[in-house]
C-alpha cells in the first residue's frame, strides 16, 4: 500500500476537522463528566464493576477508535475507511431514536450528543463529494501522475 501524495482537497481536510471535532468533543465531555460513559459501560457489561478509571480507559478507545479510518483516509486513501466511517455514523444516525427515546423520559437532552452527531453526518458527507471521491479513486494522485 503507498500513502497518498499530492494536496489534498478541501473536502478531505475539511472531513478530518470535522470527524476529529466531534470525537474530541465526545471525549472531552466524557472527562469531563464520566457519568454518562459509567452508565454506557455498565449497560454493555452489568457483570463488571465500572469506575471512573475504566470509564477513562475506554472514552481514550473510542477517540483512538475515531483516529484511526481519519488516519486511514489521510495517509492511504482507503475507500475500506471511508465505508466504516459510514457504518459508524449510521449507528449512531439508528441510536437516534434512543435518544429521542431517552429525552422524552427524562425531559432532559445531553446537548453534546447532537452536535457530534451533525459533525459527524457533515464529515461523512464530506467523504462523498465529486473531489474526495477522485481523489480516494487516484490515492491522492494528480490525474497526470496516474498514468506514470
Amino acid at each position: 500500500m503507498k500513502l497518498a501524495r499530492g494536496p489534498r482537497p478541501w473536502s478531505i481536510r475539511l472531513f478530518a476537522i470535522l470527524f476529529l471535532a466531534s470525537a474530541l468533543i465526545r471525549f472531552v465531555d466524557g472527562l469531563l463528566d464520566p457519568t454518562t460513559m459509567i452508565v454506557d459501560l455498565f449497560r454493555w457489561l452489568p457483570n463488571i464493576t465500572i469506575t471512573q478509571d475504566i470509564a477513562v480507559v475506554a472514552l481514550n478507545a473510542q477517540f483512538t477508535i475515531a483516529l484511526i479510518p481519519v488516519a486511514l483516509i489521510w495517509f492511504r486513501a482507503s475507500r475500506i475507511a471511508r465505508i466504516l466511517i459510514g457504518v459508524m455514523v449510521g449507528v449512531r444516525l439508528l441510536a437516534l431514536s434512543e435518544l429521542v427515546a431517552a429525552w422524552q423520559q427524562w425531559g432532559a437532552l445531553d446537548p453534546v450528543e447532537p452536535i457530534m452527531l451533525a459533525l459527524s453526518a457533515a464529515a461523512l458527507a464530506q467523504l462523498f463529494t465529486p473531489s474526495a471521491n477522485r481523489w480516494i479513486a487516484l490515492k491522492g494522485r494528480r490525474e497526470a501522475d496516474a498514468f506514470e
